[in-house]
């Protein structure tokens, strides 16, 4: 019995765990990835928020062709007595923040500018997007899609052309 006590004496417990090196190259690796997948992250996100304001603008560019096809001009003060479906009135309250829940922060604001024969809807970044590299939007009576100058990241961007066809996709 004795020779058993003396090899369990003498043997040692392995340990179980991680040693500090292990656990500090894991933090690593961790760190590492993180420092690559929160700008892509973030950057998606954005590509969201901006398709979004883009598909909305779309759509109160629609509405103010239908406005125009009913009245005859783009202008508010021209038109006959509206009724709650066409009120030009209207176009704030269904377009005027995006995205356009009550309840949610917008990320735009959309403003029109409407004459007797054209318009210019722009879509003004605030809250999370107020440092947005695409700047703010516009778009016109006749479809032309832009940027506000000096709005958007000119040192990511070459040209405005180049900052427009990134932006608007």
């Amino acid at each position: 019995m004795n020779s058993n006590l003396t090899k369990r004496a003498c043997h040692r417990p392995q340990q179980v765990g991680f040693t500090l090196i292990e656990l500090m190259i894991t933090v690593a690796i961790v760190a590492i990835l993180a420092a690559v997948a929160y700008p892509a992250y973030t950057e998606s996100v954005a590509k969201g928020r901006r398709s979004q304001a883009t598909s909305q603008m779309l759509a109160a560019q629609q509405w103010m062709e239908r406005w125009y096809s009913e009245n005859y001009s783009y202008s508010v003060n021209t038109a006959p007595t509206p009724t709650s479906v066409n009120d030009a009135t209207q176009f704030p309250l269904r377009f005027a923040k995006v995205p356009p829940d009550a309840t949610a922060s917008g990320v735009y604001t959309m403003t029109v500018a409407p004459q007797t024969n054209s318009y210019v809807i722009t879509a003004t970044r605030t809250g999370g997007m107020a440092n947005d590299r695409c700047g703010n939007f516009t778009i016109d009576n006749l479809g032309r899609k832009q940027l506000v100058a000096g709005t958007y990241d000119s040192g990511r961007f070459a040209t405005l052309d180049e900052a427009v066809h990134y932006c608007w996709r």
